[in-house]
């Protein structure tokens, strides 16, 4: 018997876990196939002002786990030792016409009114941002604020403070189906049988949470889009700071290479790199870099992200006691990480979370069952 069996070993998971174990909470960790889920797939971004369509919950929520980065990255130093790539190195969202560039203009509206930082720029001004970028660049935004990271160093560091915490992964661990006893979830039913009880379940199961017997959501409420990205390895550096642009996003590291990404394919639970992606993805890259033509190509990966139906994460309890969901965060699943953990911690702990959930419920038409 744990005091928490958590469903999923991904980004969600697993900071929930560390937070819940430094509550001092006896955790259990289930991982279908660890080191395969989208975590681990990510490009990185930390970037809630890229991904707004506009104001509303989700930009708001975005925004104030994008807050807590600093936090955790620093938790994670002084626990493990290791460096997982944060890094506040702004981001450009950038257009090739005059009519996309007042297209953008009019996007970021709201958040120049919220007090966000956003700068404005014609084609010059990003190039003296990046200059990289390519003459057809006409222009865009500059976000100071927004970040990336290394999801591969972050989940090990993740896993490492997790452990260290006591946290207990058990991996190749296929749940079946949750408990419920008198409307209460009281542990999980792996696929050989085995039974694992605990006080508090959380699902972090990613594309697979709809799988899951009784959870209590649609058999549609989560399915998997499938992105695929492009890794390229220039001799030097070609840029400092993310880039979206028309048809893909460029996301460097600190060691020069840039992951180029990513596509949104309903392609079900095939993960395959194809030709035709990988083509789009490069002609969409070099027209933004020309100077990325040059580029060894490195590896070609693809994930699958769990999209729910409204594209809003599925967070809080249901109709189930002691079932908590932290699944479907679809594009943001590792900007949303620090937030999503301390939403499961209060739960867990009685408290109010640090956000209203309302928008984001279990109970919402399309994902109840």
């Amino acid at each position: 018997m744990s005091d928490v069996v958590v469903i999923g070993g991904g980004v969600a998971g697993c900071t929930s876990a560390l937070a819940l174990a430094r509550r001092g909470l006896s955790v259990h960790v289930l991982e279908r196939n660890p080191g395969e889920g989208a975590s681990w797939a990510a490009a990185g971004i930390i970037g809630p002002q890229l991904e707004a369509a506009g104001d509303g919950p989700l930009a708001r929520l975005c925004l104030a786990s994008r807050a807590l980065y600093p936090e955790l990255v620093a938790s994670l130093a002084e626990a493990t030792g290791l460096d997982v790539g944060y890094r506040r190195c702004g981001a450009l969202q950038v257009a090739f016409t005059a009519a996309g560039r007042d297209g953008i203009t009019r996007e970021v509206a709201w958040q120049r009114e919220a007090g966000l930082a956003v700068e404005l720029c014609d084609g010059e001004e990003v190039r003296a941002h990046a200059p990289a970028l390519g003459a057809e660049v006409a222009g865009g935004a500059w976000f100071a604020d927004e970040a990336r990271i290394d999801p591969p160093s972050l989940m090990r560091a993740l896993r490492i403070a997790a452990e260290r915490a006591g946290v207990r992964f058990r991996a190749g661990a296929t749940v079946r189906r949750i408990l419920v006893e008198r409307g209460r979830a009281s542990g999980v039913q792996l696929e050989d049988g085995t039974t694992i009880e605990a006080r508090w379940t959380v699902l972090t199961a990613g594309s697979w949470s709809s799988l899951i017997e009784g959870s209590g959501l649609a058999p549609s409420a989560v399915r998997p889009v499938r992105g695929q990205i492009v890794e390229l390895t220039p001799a030097s550096p070609a840029l400092a700071q993310v880039v979206y642009g028309p048809g893909c996003y460029l996301s460097p590291r600190d060691d020069g290479r840039v992951l180029v990404g990513a596509t949104v394919e309903f392609a079900g639970f095939v993960r395959a790199v194809t030709a035709r992606a990988v083509r789009d993805l490069l002609t969409a890259a070099l027209r933004l870099v020309p100077a990325l033509e040059e580029a060894p190509l490195g590896r070609t990966w693809s994930g699958l992200r769990p999209h729910p139906q409204d594209e809003l994460p599925i967070l809080g309890q249901g109709e189930i006691a002691n079932l908590i969901f932290a699944t479907g965060h679809f594009r943001n699943g590792v900007l949303l990480a620090p937030v999503t953990a301390k939403i499961v911690t209060a739960l867990i702990a009685g408290e109010e979370p640090p956000l209203n959930l309302s928008p984001f419920s279990p109970r919402r038409p399309g994902i109840a069952g």
